[in-house]
């Protein structure tokens, strides 16, 4: 091993303002214990046991020791998770060593959480908890420790200090054991930081823009006329139209959009239509929650009803709404009715189709009727996107504006930019 292959990396948020470097004199002086501890056990030099970041330290050295690290020893404490620096220290020890990354992190409870606060997501499953001990002294230790964490336990006297070292102890014999199996080769620094650069783990994540799903199809205890119930179940949710693929339609759905980055919402017709075809007043216009999808099942077209809200909605001519009709050419009922379901199509959703001017878009196969699963899944993909870029020009357009000074953008557009 060399001075540029430590065991283990200790990771800690820096104290801010001028006095940090001595607030954090605690945190050199475990360093330097649990690095002479480990070394006793693996046999390597105690300079070179493991690395700590110092005041003096170069700005970018802890990037290089992290990329020979074996171990990885975050000292978990309130601060440390809203510190970003920790945060892409442990990105890059997670690409250091791959999803399997929680196997080379020890944890130190330094400081607990507040009551009622939890581990940010990047952290939940590795708490910082060493497993139990049979003897009544050691368990006492470890009582000890989950309770005032090891920040505390190194300041007490007496009965503290035995647990402090105690904890020490077991720390030390983790480090050990992880790095007996943990990769020792060291990585190249554009391994860890890769054309994304290293992000925050710990800060919160961008929500998801969510897609509005509307299935409308029959269920199978109300059927079209001439139509078996093969392809449908008690609810609308369970139409299965393509008998090749996988699952129904709405898990179809559901899952190509989360593979789009949306988070799928579905929305009974009902409220669905609604929401599409209520205008307030020419002053005010409609306002659209999200981008949406709706999809169609050619059969359902016989109800005279549903075929007439259809036909609002077409007529409603909302940018951020796609129409998709199914016309599964895998089902033998479909494929014998195909000429009498595509007059229906024809006659409900010609206006959304746009036929004539625009026979070979997107959304205009989309409503012609869709034959097989993997067409469907393409269109609405096209189209999901594309309703999405529609819905931010959409929201644009109504988001009221200062009466001076530049103007502001909504604010799920900035959300994205």
């Amino acid at each position: 091993m060399t001075d540029s292959t430590p065991v283990f990396f200790l990771s800690y948020a820096r104290t801010p303002g001028p006095q940090g470097p001595d607030a954090d004199q605690p945190v050199f002086s475990f360093f330097k214990e649990l690095g002479e501890r480990v070394a006793r056990l693996t046999g390597v030099p105690a300079e070179q046991a493991g690395h700590v970041d110092r005041p003096d330290t170069a700005s970018n050295e802890w990037l290089s020791k992290l990329t020979a690290s074996s171990v990885f020893v975050p000292l978990y404490a309130p601060r440390y998770f809203t510190d970003p620096l920790c945060g892409r220290q442990w990105t890059a020890f997670k690409r250091r060593v791959g999803p399997d990354y929680g196997r080379a992190v020890v944890p130190v409870l330094w400081i607990p959480h507040r009551q009622g606060t939890t581990l940010p997501m990047a952290a939940l499953d590795i708490p910082p908890h060493l497993p139990r001990e049979s003897g009544a002294e050691e368990q006492h230790a470890l009582d000890r420790y989950a309770e005032s964490g090891l920040f505390q336990l190194r300041e007490m006297e007496d009965d503290d200090q035995r647990a402090y070292r105690a904890v020490l102890g077991r720390l030390a014999q983790r480090i050990a054991r992880v790095w007996e199996d943990a990769p020792r080769r060291p990585v190249s620094i554009e391994r860890l930081t890769d054309r994304h650069g290293l992000v925050d783990a710990f800060a919160a994540q961008p929500s998801k823009p969510p897609l509005r799903i509307t299935v409308v199809a029959p269920t199978a205890d109300r059927l079209p006329p001439r139509r078996d119930a093969a392809s449908y179940g008690p609810d609308t949710e369970s139409w299965r139209p393509y008998r090749t693929a996988c699952g129904t339609l709405t898990q179809q759905a559901f899952a190509l959009a989360r593979n789009l980055g949306f988070e799928p919402e579905l929305i009974p017709f009902d409220k669905a239509y609604m929401s599409i075809v209520h205008e307030r007043s020419a002053r005010e216009p409609v306002v659209p929650l999200a981008p949406s999808v709706l999809v169609v099942d050619a059969w359902v077209l016989s109800d005279v009803m549903i075929a007439e809200r259809l036909q609002h909605i077409v007529r409603a001519d909302r940018p951020w709404l796609a129409v998709m009709a199914v016309l599964a050419e895998d089902d033998t009922q479909t494929r014998s009715n195909e000429e009498r379901l595509r007059e229906l199509l024809e006659r409900t959703l010609s206006r959304h189709r746009h036929l004539r001017e625009m026979p070979r878009t997107a959304r205009g196969s989309a409503a012609r009727g869709i034959p097989k699963a993997d067409a469907f899944a393409w269109l609405f993909a096209e189209l999901a996107k594309s309703c999405y870029l529609r819905f931010l020009d959409s929201i644009h357009e109504v988001s009221p504006r200062p009466s001076s000074g530049p103007a502001r953008s909504h604010g799920v557009r900035e959300a994205n930019e």
